[in-house]
């Protein structure tokens, strides 16, 4: 259950509590120094008391199995909301009547019931529920027990998933909840993709996040949360979620933070902290300058040239020169083998962590203060992230019927440096060293001398080393709680996200290139987005008899307001961080872009849950949403759902000595939408003023007219996104719930599809952004499931298992046209996805590599792949005939993989034994493909004289016929540089994502230290990865476009990524 729930209870009815009032007051204004005191105030300051006749004194202790205290454990004397909570040590003491019995809970375990019995000192020992059915679960505008629940709602051990030192919140749900996939980029701070059930858009797959009452889908804010902050994360994938009707197709993640508890004996203090080092993992091999010679010459030679290079000679064979040739300055090649560029772009980066919490509450108020700050450095040089962050949470009585309180989280982050140069250190040659002879950066300086064209990394990386994005935001609410009569409750909330973010880039010069720049620049962009939700809800909860009934109205407003713009400026004297400012530049200001849109929602809501003797549970909900993104009818909708349980085990005929201990069946069906776009005014055409397009001279003469060019087309006739779920599961609990087994299989249709149809702007039209439309329909269909597993032997042993697994198949059921084609502009390679129907989202389209020839014979007797001998095509790439023509050209593309994996996975296990604990994380994908673009650089000629990976020590040669590349070449022939099905590679991983091994001491020692708890533990994270995968990380993010919004119609397909860091950390939790 919900911590700070557990601790409501109220010990003394006041008739008068001024001073109580007063605080409540205060609330929306309370400062942290304010809430000490109050939490600490003496409550026998009221006037009169309720005084209940024939009362004793119990005092105890809770203890788990092994013995050891449970802190927050709940003691309510049943029939009755008198309780108290145990303090850290387990004890706790409480007032009730003769003949009283006493209820004791705590999360995680089974409760217990025990008489008093005129005993003065009752302890409890409360065994561990695996299940966990009384746990307090948020779903929304409301709660549930787990117990209760008919949808389909995953839940994150928060104490084990915070564990690894996670910087952005949703890391925390990485291979912890079925259904739901988290990437990552490795860049530190980076924002993760979360994805609910696949992708079942091309728009926005992004879920809503709810963070204590705060309704966003901006995935940032998870980088403002410190995770030891949270209590709980919660994930709708079903139904469940169509009480936030337009917001919820893609699912919704509540998370709710700690906030105190009521009636503590005294102020409790955790400290958290770690430190440790991170580095790159799996990055590529590649050739050194004795293998790079080899490799051109030996190119030559397979062309019919007589091999010369400006670097290696004219020789037989290839001389690795001292210093490099026909370069303006001295630089002395680097012995040895030359320069290992990863190894000089990437380092061991320090990470730091440090937290503190303060809780305290009476009987009339509780609060909760947190502070952490975060240092994590980059593993390319001169990247890293920062933050810091505090948070208060604050509650307050005000009388027996009204509570009000506040959620504050304040964060200022920044991120350093500039973007990944993984591509450049993969393709500059080892002969240039990082600095020449007289220390300045080296380079390739000109076209003639052989060395490509990359510029040094080094140098890119560390002239951008002042770059930074800054965001500072502020998010909360404001709440109110009304209890009108028994069971009826109204409740306000005001919340809101204000976000500054604020972007420096400079583009030095770089006259170490052989493409030199002619100017530098400077980027300024500041950009405000302010969001707000008001939501007023009544509820009513009322059991008669076996009956229970939970229902709640609502009515919303939601509004989002953003306003930025960037600004370059050209010619800068001076290359230094103190005169980068846009005053100083020499040449005109540009506005690059500027924006100011606004959107609104507006939603009247309602859910009522019902259930029979805990064994026949009915959910309803409706919503109507009226959205500003749309026009006319196309405006607002309405989204219901329903679902339905039935615990069998708890029928009277249900033995209950059996293996089975719980069962219960789950349906749910319910329809959601998609309002979320790249824009905010898809429905009307934009038309920007242009100087270069738009201005005209009329008449022939005299100055010009100021004009406006079509920037963007509208689509009036743009509606919202529907998607329609329907959901079965199954809850098994075996061995009195100490194994549990839980089953969904889910369909998922969305229709009305939105994204943009390039196909209605012709080529040769104006360049004008084409219109959003509803392009079609897709469906995702598969199965989830947990299978959980605790116990505890004699000896005090205590170990646990958690497994999760997640399978989809998507499909693309309808489209308007006759595909959609993904990102056009990669080298090379140009479009390699394409939706079509009948085929998963972004499968990929191209060639199908067959092998490679080894004969002419072979040739000739193959498809015409437009070799002028039939000798050309030895040592080629051989492609299918899928047509059968007998030639191969474009009408043999097909499609050759799928980046949608077959199913997810992740394992949880833990252990422990009496101070001793130990878990362990594993996660992993299988069946995925990925298409490694990167190899255009690193295993083809894309440019020739630039470093490969070694990979090419294994191209086809009349003694080699079973080489994985084909025959080297100076240049690309056979059109092997356009998608083909040799880029595409098998994408499936386990990753042990987290190890941790920890250490408490026993009380006495703790004591001896001046502290309650004491403990230690080294940890490490992404420590070992299986996979056959030759890029440098499986995990891939999709592509981002130009303007930060996802291409959800070009995912797995990876380009100069950033690659995996493994974190070793040494950390300290204290309490006191």
């Amino acid at each position: 259950m919900i911590m700070s729930q557990k601790r409501d209870y109220t010990l003394m009815k006041s008739r008068k509590r001024s001073s109580f009032i007063k605080s409540g007051v205060l609330s929306m204004l309370v400062c942290l120094g304010a809430q000490l005191a109050q939490a600490n105030e003496d409550t026998s300051t009221s006037n009169e008391v309720e005084v209940k006749m024939f009362q004793s004194t119990i005092t105890g202790t809770v203890l788990d199995e092994s013995g050891q205290p449970l802190p927050g454990a709940n003691v309510v004397e049943k029939g009755t909301t008198n309780g108290t909570q145990t303090d850290f040590d387990g004890n706790y003491s409480l007032n009730v009547n003769d003949g009283a019995t006493l209820i004791f809970s705590y999360i995680g375990f089974k409760s217990t019931e025990i008489a008093v019995n005129g005993q003065s000192s009752v302890n409890a020992t409360l065994a561990e529920d695996a299940a966990a059915l009384d746990e307090v679960i948020v779903t929304g505008y409301s709660t549930q027990t787990r117990g209760d629940l008919t949808g389909s709602v995953g839940s994150v051990d928060v104490s084990e998933a915070t564990k690894a030192p996670i910087v952005n919140a949703a890391e925390a749900l990485q291979g912890r909840v079925s259904g739901v996939t988290i990437t990552n980029n490795g860049s530190p701070g980076a924002s993760p993709v979360v994805r609910i059930r696949g992708y079942g858009t091309g728009n926005s797959n992004d879920p809503l996040y709810i963070i204590d009452g705060v309704q966003t889908d901006d995935a940032s804010i998870l980088n403002s949360i410190n995770p030891a902050d949270i209590d709980q994360m919660n994930v709708l994938k079903d139904g469940a979620a169509a009480i936030y009707g337009a917001r919820a197709s893609n699912g919704v993640v509540i998370i709710t933070t700690k906030s105190g508890g009521y009636n503590m004996d005294s102020a409790r203090v955790s400290v958290d902290m770690y430190t440790g080092f991170s580095q790159a993992t799996n990055v590529p091999e590649l050739l050194n300058t004795e293998q790079h010679g080899e490799m051109i010459f030996q190119s030559l030679r397979n062309d019919g040239a007589v091999p010369s290079h400006a670097q290696y000679g004219d020789g037989p064979t290839p001389v690795v020169p001292a210093t490099l040739q026909r370069a303006p300055v001295s630089a002395t090649v680097k012995p040895g083998g030359g320069t290992d560029w990863l190894d000089e772009i990437y380092r061991t980066a320090i990470t730091q962590n440090a937290s503190i919490t303060l809780e305290n509450g009476n009987e009339q108020s509780k609060f909760l203060f947190s502070a952490s700050y975060l240092n994590r450095q980059g593993i390319q040089i001169a990247t890293g992230f920062k933050r810091g962050s505090i948070r208060l949470n604050s509650e307050f009585k005000i009388g027996d019927k009204i509570k009000i309180g506040e959620h504050t989280n304040i964060s200022f982050d920044r991120r350093s440096g500039g973007q990944s140069w993984f591509n450049f250190a993969t393709r500059m040659s080892p002969l240039v060293p990082v600095f020449d002879d007289e220390g300045n950066y080296a380079g390739n300086y000109s076209n003639d001398t052989g060395l490509s064209n990359p510029n040094n990394p080094v140098a890119e990386a560390n002239r951008q080393a002042d770059d930074f994005n800054k965001t500072l935001r502020v998010f909360g609410d404001i709440y109110a709680t009304l209890d009108i009569i028994e069971g009826l409750q109204f409740k306000t909330s005001i919340g809101g996200s204000i976000r500054a973010y604020n972007d420096r880039r400079f583009r030095a010069l770089i006259p170490e290139s052989s493409e030199p720049l002619s100017i530098n620049t400077l980027r300024e962009a500041d950009q405000d987005s302010y969001e707000w939700v008001w939501s007023n809800t009544l509820s009513y909860n009322k059991s008669f008899g076996d009956h229970n009934i939970n229902a709640l109205v609502g009515v919303e407003a939601v509004n989002v307001t953003g306003k930025g713009k960037e600004i370059t400026r050209t010619d800068y004297f001076f290359e230094t961080p103190d005169y980068y400012l846009l005053s100083n530049g020499g040449g005109a200001p540009n506005v690059a872009y500027a924006y100011d849109n606004a959107s609104s929602l507006f939603s009247l809501f309602g859910t009522v849950n019902y259930n029979y003797n805990g064994k026949y549970l009915l959910t309803a909900t409706v919503r109507q949403d009226e959205s500003s993104r749309f026009l006319g009818d196309n405006k607002s909708d309405i989204f219901p759902s329903f679902s339905a349980g039935w615990v069998v085990s708890n029928e009277n005929f249900w033995p209950t000595d059996g293996v089975v201990s719980r069962l219960k069946f789950k349906g749910s069906w319910g329809q959601l939408g998609n309002q979320t776009l790249p824009v905010n005014n898809p429905t009307t055409n934009i038309s920007v003023l242009s100087e270069q397009y738009g201005n005209y001279g009329f008449n022939g003469s005299g100055g010009v007219s100021q004009g406006a060019v079509l920037n963007a087309v509208g689509n009036p006739d743009l509606k919202w996104e529907t998607s329609e779920t329907t959901n079965f599961g199954v809850e098994l609990g075996f061995f009195n719930n100490k194994l549990n087994l839980e089953a969904e299989y889910f369909v998922i249709n969305t229709k009305d599809l939105i994204n943009q149809d390039g196909s209605l702007i012709s080529s040769t039209a104006i360049d004008a952004a084409p219109p959003y439309v509803n392009l079609g329909s897709i469906q995702n269909k598969g199965i989830d499931a947990t299978l959980s597993f605790a116990d505890q032997t004699e000896s005090g042993f205590r170990y646990g298992i958690d497994v999760n697994f997640s399978s989809y198949k998507n499909e693309v059921t309808e489209l308007i046209s006759a595909f959609q084609p993904g990102f056009g502009g990669f080298r090379t390679t140009g479009t390699v996805t394409r939706t079509q129907e009948g085929e998963p989202l972004s499968s990929f389209y191209g060639r199908v590599v067959e092998g490679i020839f080894a004969t002419e014979a072979e040739v000739s007797a193959s498809a015409d792949q437009g070799f002028a001998t039939a000798a050309d095509g030895v040592g080629r790439f051989k492609y299918s005939d899928i047509n059968g023509d007998n030639v191969i050209n474009d009408d043999d593309r097909t499609f050759i993989g799928s980046p949608h994996p077959d199913f997810t996975y992740g394992f949880n296990l833990t252990m422990g034994y009496k101070g001793f604990d130990m878990s362990a994380f594993l996660q992993g994908s299988q069946g995925n493909e990925i298409f490694n673009n990167d190899k255009v650089y690193t295993d083809f000629p894309t440019f020739f004289n630039a470093n490969r990976s070694t990979r090419v020590l294994d191209s086809w040669t009349p003694d080699n016929l079973d080489a994985s590349l084909p025959a080297l070449s100076a240049s690309i022939t056979n059109n092997e540089g356009n998608s083909n099905s040799f880029f595409v590679e098998d994408g499936s991983y386990m990753r042990l994502k987290n190890l941790q091994i920890g250490y408490t001491f026993d009380e006495q020692v703790s004591a001896l230290l001046g502290m309650d708890s004491v403990r230690f533990y080294l940890q490490g994270t992404n420590l070992l990865t299986i996979t056959g995968y030759d890029g440098v990380d499986p995990e891939l993010q999709p592509r981002f476009g130009s303007n930060g919004a996802i291409d959800n119609l070009t995912i797995g397909v990876s380009d100069n990524n950033y690659p995996l860091a493994s974190i070793y950390s040494l950390g300290v939790n204290l309490k006191f």
